[in-house]
């Protein structure tokens, strides 16, 4: 078998051996000093003793059949090792490679996302229906996998690729060429405000043009690695963008997007601004703080949420522009009962609809074989219903093992204790208002076998337990 050629020199290796035999009844004088370890999977390629504060120097190992691609900060590759910060602690660094052999690539690749540009026909969902979210393979290139698109965005529009459902094989801002962790000043972060620029900054990623501008962000929105962060449209560069995405099969590790500016977009105007008007507050809309806002989310759809203490009619006022939308122009909508009510209005339609909130048990649910995922649908996701003193609330039902399903491959992906994955919310079918979690787990989700459980919430100090 051949060995393989590494860039270390064994005459320093031996060297550094016998160094070591010769002070070794001295002391050690290496005892005090941090171990910098050197990797390519599992194999040790060298070691090095530096003293704290030190910063580690880039160097290029060898490896015939192999391109190497850079040093990470751990085993998965998904963060690169940054040679810019001083070490503080043990460390081990991971050697990143390329096999030069060409594996063609027979996947067809979406951007998911959402947003006011292109990106409002995703949502979020794999659109396969959508032609102007698909990338397409360049065919002029035969010996490498490029497959490119070009989206218009606008302020805030976010993505990431993925070749089918949100649990495969996602591609987001660590796979950007060029990306890097932000560096601001003390209290100059625009992602977390009144954040000073020290280990905090290591939840953001920026992508900077050649003017340095940053043109994209993003940040640990969702608890995944540095590579799955959403791709985030900054403030100032709204345009069409073409993203070329370089594929390399059964090395998912090296796949890497690289992009353009195609053209300048102007900002888009600001044409709604909705809240919420009726008897809960006085059919006030001349002064601002009795309008209850309503928030612009995915798409054309704004959300706004209403408690009342007894029936009480209502419509929606734009402040843009002063239109009042209802069921007709001298009707307004009827809340027949007291309660807290979830609105939602499409401005592509200019048209509203209300419901009542009540308390759910959402997650990992099945309707058939459709996922419904940590949403709100009647029938499926248990209602809970409350006890006599009105401060607790309860639901018994039987969760599944869902981890079959494609949508939620992840629970075992990620090594979950369990198959099927909930939280209790107070909401409808339209909208979600308050969140309930595992408190005593970081707020993460509860993990369930399957089987019949119980869930109980008490409402004063939203503490949820389940058996």
């Amino acid at each position: 078998m051949k060995a393989k050629k590494w860039a270390c020199i064994a005459t320093a290796a031996v060297m550094t051996a016998s160094l070591a035999a010769i002070f070794a009844g001295c002391g050690d004088k290496d005892a005090d000093k941090l171990t910098v370890t050197w990797y390519n999977n599992r194999e040790v390629l060298k070691t090095d003793k530096v003293e704290s504060g030190t910063k580690l120097t880039e160097w290029t190992p060898t490896r015939d059949g192999y391109e190497f691609k850079g040093w990470y900060a751990e085993a998965s590759l998904s963060t690169k090792f940054d040679f810019t910060k001083a070490i503080t602690k043990n460390t081990e660094v991971y050697s990143s490679w390329l096999k030069t052999e060409y594996v063609a690539d027979t996947n067809t690749y979406y951007v998911i996302g959402t947003g006011a540009g292109s990106l409002k026909n995703s949502n979020w969902s794999h659109a396969p229906e959508a032609e102007d979210l698909k990338f397409v393979k360049n065919a002029e290139v035969t010996t490498a996998n490029e497959f490119t698109v070009t989206i218009s965005m606008y302020e805030g529009d976010r993505f990431q690729i993925t070749p089918g459902s949100w649990s495969t094989g996602r591609a987001g801002i660590g796979n950007i060429q060029g990306v890097a962790y932000a560096d601001f000043a003390e209290g100059e972060n625009p992602y977390l405000p009144d954040v000073s620029g020290t280990a905090a900054d290591e939840d953001y990623a920026v992508v900077k043009n050649s003017d340095g501008e940053v043109v994209f962000h993003g940040g640990n929105e969702n608890g995944d690695s540095y590579t799955n962060w959403n791709i985030v449209l900054n403030e100032g560069h709204d345009g069409k963008y073409k993203f070329t995405y370089h594929t390399f099969p059964g090395q998912e590790g090296n796949n890497y997007i690289t992009w353009e500016l195609v053209e300048h977009l102007e900002p888009m105007q600001e044409t709604h601004k909705m809240h919420i008007i009726g008897g809960m507050n006085n059919w006030d809309s001349e002064h601002p703080e009795n309008l209850i806002a309503m928030q612009k989310g995915t798409g054309s759809i704004w959300t706004g949420f209403f408690t009342t203490q007894e029936p009480v009619e209502f419509k929606l006022f734009n402040s843009i522009n002063g239109d009042w939308i209802g069921p007709g122009p001298t009707i307004n909508f009827k809340a027949e009962t007291a309660g807290t009510y979830c609105v939602t209005y499409d401005q592509d339609t200019n048209t509203a609809q209300f419901a009542k909130c009540e308390y759910y048990v959402v997650g990992t649910f099945l309707d058939g074989t459709n996922a419904v995922n940590f949403a709100v649908k009647d029938g499926v996701t248990p209602k809970m219903t409350t006890a006599d003193d009105g401060a607790t609330y309860t639901v018994t039902f039987t969760a599944e093992d869902v981890t079959g399903n494609s949508s939620f491959s992840w629970i075992k992906d990620q090594n979950k204790p369990g198959v099927c994955a909930i939280k209790v919310v107070f909401g409808c079918e339209l909208g979600i208002k308050d969140w309930f979690a595992d408190n005593g787990n970081g707020g993460d989700n509860f993990y369930l076998t399957a089987g019949e459980h119980t869930v109980t919430l008490t409402v004063d100090g939203g503490a949820v337990t389940v058996s």
